[in-house]
């Protein structure tokens, strides 16, 4: 069976239609467990809870007991590397127009097997309408929920749990659609629900909400009158007319009543005095076109003006608005956006959300699964199983405005961490983890998306090697290949279709891509090896820093800090050596660095600060594998160590390229332990602590952190955050404001961001960073 359909005005042409296998639609319906289904005029959103099976990679330490020397297990690996299957919990949320509901509930109902519910929560206008087919076709029970409750519902958990869930629509900029990044309290706000008619809602809490008015001129009265005056019964069609409309023809404007503005008043010219005024006194006939235009505007500013003072009434400055009338159709998102920065002298935005159209699904579903509490977990969403943000802009990309109107799938992971805040940021809401926004850097996007195509043949290769005993490996890595192809070619025409597009984002959706094909960690092999290496050097490199005067000391250990950093696999100026020449080491690394002065240089000020007392506790936010982590970070926080700070060590949670993951780091620091009794000492003594960070990701989000580390930073009373890497601090946080002292440090190795940077390849970027103190020390 074949789904196809055309763009979503309803018409099923087949020249516009694109046929999408089910199976890719439908995904994992097998072990679909629970449904909600949210039915409106037009489109029908299914939501449903599976279990998704895939691979993990594990390390498990050998048996390696404390006491033996290095030397006798020369030959052994230090940790075994196991592939084991884990069952994680999934959401998926599919659009499609109710044409087509007949055809999906069959295709459900063929492929349901371990479904545990005998009911189906349902929600909207059209649920009654279905009803008695949902329950034939799938012998379930529909039970009806509130159709407000599931909107709000939805609406807190995507404001939760997608970071770039809300935008701005600016029509006339680069990038029309501007990002918010999601207040870490997402509460209070006002919610404009625009259907057939305004529901106006404010929203306290997660449990919390009332409708606080309305309006019964909404986007039915625009339909209907639309319908009237023009002749065109459907919606999308009349927003098309509207597009191509010159309101002036028909609108009097203040203008033609004075001969232009009316200064004491304030009022501009082309201000509208009246709504359809020119068609009272004018004989000529009024296109369709300037018609429906005159409309959108009337009933636009009617809507917006309410809002503003439903707004300034309850003194809230965050304006989400959703329903059919808004459903990302640009033409409403900017006469709204108009309206509100008119009426509040741009004191209030209007904001629109990606997933809008999912709200009513997500909140049913909520409400079906209360007894497994969604709420008390994060979720993430998945970018290998999502279609993104659509244009619906008919003269962008035709071919993806058909898709849009057809089938539109949100998959989200449930994490297994609950993520919060770093404690010290200075200012949580303001805070923007990436350092460029490829949304709106036209150059850098184009350098970016062409570097990541550049890498995916790399990418591929090292994915086969790292399963060479699966011969099916060469087929999945081909399928990686096709599906993060098609995801670039995607944000290529819409760079916003995940939200901002940033390096970040390209890195997370190729590591989605690859673990939706069973690839866990790639370079898993490569981090054991260098791991391995790297340990027989500790002692000599320790041995060789305690001999230094103190001031060569620390210049060493920094020195060191930044070689360790240059040994990354996600940097192919890197890689390509590393390839060519395994034995690249740890000295000619230091070789490569910039001279002093670097191309940001404050060692001077973080030598004179290590002249004063120590810190209480530094928070590191460590690398990659191999030589960074043990001869580059262990030397440095050893030294703090021996100075009387204690040391937490932040490691991802997960796989990403050849970063340390926190049970690899758990192997590695025993070893280390074992042949250095500073660190041993500090283990036991629990001032060095090894804490996961929450992410599977090689750039850093402060704002999404495992609680777990959060509650530590806290209670040891961190006074000293330093942040490695390309990827942790300088595509993120190389902003960032922190409320205690921080160490930014990386080495460039990309020569295009270098040279961006003003700076060669290999340049170093060491910041130290002081919060003023009026800005206070939390």
């Amino acid at each position: 069976m074949a789904l196809c359909g055309g763009a979503d005005t309803g018409s099923h042409s087949m020249d516009k239609s694109i046929t999408l296998p089910p199976d890719e639609i439908f995904r994992n319906l097998e072990n679909a467990k629970r449904f909600a289904i949210d039915i409106g005029g037009s489109l029908t959103k299914l939501a449903y809870y599976s279990t998704v099976q895939h691979k993990v990679a594990k390390v498990r330490s050998f048996d390696h007991s404390a006491k033996v020397s290095l030397q006798e297990t020369d030959g052994d690996p230090l940790y075994e590397i196991s592939v084991q299957e884990e069952i994680t919990a999934r959401l998926h949320f599919i659009k499609f127009e109710n044409a087509y509901i007949e055809t999906c509930l069959d295709f459900i109902k063929d492929h349901l097997v371990n479904t545990e519910t005998k009911v189906i929560k349902a929600t909207g206008g059209g649920a009654h309408k279905f009803k008695d087919l949902i329950e034939k076709k799938l012998k379930l029970k529909v039970d009806k929920e509130d159709e407000m409750t599931c909107l709000i519902k939805g609406c807190n958990f995507v404001l939760k749990n997608i970071p770039h869930e809300a935008f701005v629509y600016a029509k006339h900029a680069d990038s029309e659609f501007r990002f918010q990044h999601t207040h870490p309290d997402i509460f209070p706000y006002l919610l404009i629900n625009i259907g057939s008619g305004v529901s106006i809602v404010k929203v306290e809490a997660e449990d919390k909400f009332e409708r606080i008015g309305g309006s019964s001129i909404g986007g039915g009265t625009f339909w209907g009158l639309g319908a009237l005056l023009t002749k065109t019964k459907r919606f999308d069609e009349l927003l098309q007319l509207a597009s191509k409309g010159q309101h002036t023809n028909v609108d009097m404007l203040v203008k033609d009543i004075y001969g232009g503005a009316y200064g004491s008043l304030g009022l501009t010219g082309d201000l509208i005095a009246s709504s359809f005024g020119k068609s009272a006194t004018t004989d000529k006939e009024f296109s369709k076109e300037d018609m429906a235009k005159s409309l959108l505007h009337m009933i636009s500013n009617d809507i917006g003006q309410l809002a503003c003072l439903y707004a300034k009434l309850h003194n809230l400055t965050r304006v989400y608005f959703g329903g059919f009338f808004i459903r990302g159709h640009p033409v409403t998102m900017h006469t709204i956006t108009y309206s509100i920065n008119f009426f509040t002298k741009g004191e209030v935005q209007a904001l629109f959300l990606r997933h809008e159209g999912y709200l009513g699904a997500i909140g049913a579903f909520l409400k079906g699964a209360e007894e497994d509490n969604p709420n008390q977990y994060s979720w993430g969403e998945n970018y290998a199983g999502s279609s993104g943000l659509m244009s619906v802009s008919p003269e962008l990309n035709p071919i993806q405005r058909a898709r849009s109107g057809t089938f539109d799938m949100l998959e989200m992971d449930r994490l297994e961490r609950q993520l919060v805040n770093l404690p010290l940021l200075q200012d949580a809401t303001s805070y923007i983890p990436d350092t460029v926004d490829l949304t709106e850097d036209a150059l850098a996007r184009e350098y970016w998306l062409y570097c990541f195509e550049e890498a995916l043949d790399g990418v591929v290769k090292r994915a086969i090697a790292s399963q060479k005993d699966q011969p099916e490996a060469v087929e999945r890595a081909e399928k990686f290949r096709q599906k993060y192809r098609h995801k670039l070619q995607t944000l290529r025409h819409q760079p916003f279709a995940y939200g901002s597009l940033t390096v970040r984002s390209l890195l997370d959706t190729r590591e989605h891509c690859l673990n939706e094909f069973n690839f866990p960690d790639p370079y898993s092999k490569i981090k054991q090896k260098e791991n391995d290496m790297a340990l027989k050097y500790y002692l000599k490199v320790v041995k060789s820093v305690e001999e230094l005067s103190w001031e060569q000391r620390q210049f060493n250990l920094v020195k060191g800090l930044l070689a360790g950093n240059v040994f990354d696999w996600g940097a192919k100026a890197v890689s390509d050596v590393l390839e060519s020449d395994p034995e690249f080491g740890f000295e000619q690394a230091k070789q490569q660095l910039q001279e002093r002065p670097w191309l940001v240089d404050a060692y001077n000020q973080w030598i004179e600060r290590l002249k004063g007392p120590p810190h209480k506790c530094a928070l590191f936010f460590v690398d990659n594998s191999g030589i960074d982590i043990i001869l580059g970070v262990f030397p440095f926080i050893r030294e703090l160590l021996i100075r009387g700070t204690e040391v937490v060590l932040a490691s991802n949670s997960a796989p990403a390229l050849n970063d340390v993951t926190n049970s690899e780091l758990q192997i590695l620091t025993e070893r280390i332990a074992a042949m250095d009794p500073v660190i041993h000492a500090a283990l036991k003594e629990d001032r060095l602590a090894l804490v996961q960070n929450g992410s599977s990701s090689p750039c850093l989000d402060l704002s999404r952190l495992d609680k777990v580390l959060a509650t530590v930073v806290r209670e040891r009373g961190t006074d000293l955050v330093i942040i490695e890497g390309m990827g942790r601090a300088i595509h993120t946080n190389y902003y960032a404001m922190l409320s205690c002292e921080s160490l930014k440090l990386a080495v460039i190795k990309n020569s295009w961001l270098a040279d961006r940077l003003g700076g060669k390849i290999f340049s170093v970027v060491f910041k130290y960073e002081v919060p003023s103190k009026a800005q206070g020390q939390h």
